[in-house]
């Protein structure tokens, strides 16, 4: 049986280019596999970033693919 997270957090890179894009919050518990927020720096922006597009998350520098690198995953506590 597959696990279930009541959130996931990380980091996103480009596959293409490896810039960082930026951090992602995810509820799949409570929205769906689909369910992805970009999160905005704390200060300043980001020279490059995730983009939602048809075909998933992309480079705003070359259009690559974005691809999770880092994340912490919360588990749901069975009560």
């Amino acid at each position: 049986m597959p696990q279930k997270y009541s959130s996931l957090r990380g980091e996103l890179h480009c596959f293409a280019c490896a810039r960082y894009l930026g951090n992602f919050e995810s509820h799949p518990d409570r929205h769906g596999p689909a369910d992805i927020h970009l999160l905005e720096p704390e200060s300043g922006t980001l020279a490059q970033r995730a983009v939602k597009t048809g075909d998933g998350l992309r480079c705003s520098r070359c259009g690559g693919r974005a691809i999770l690198d880092y994340v912490d995953a919360t588990p749901v506590i069975a009560a």
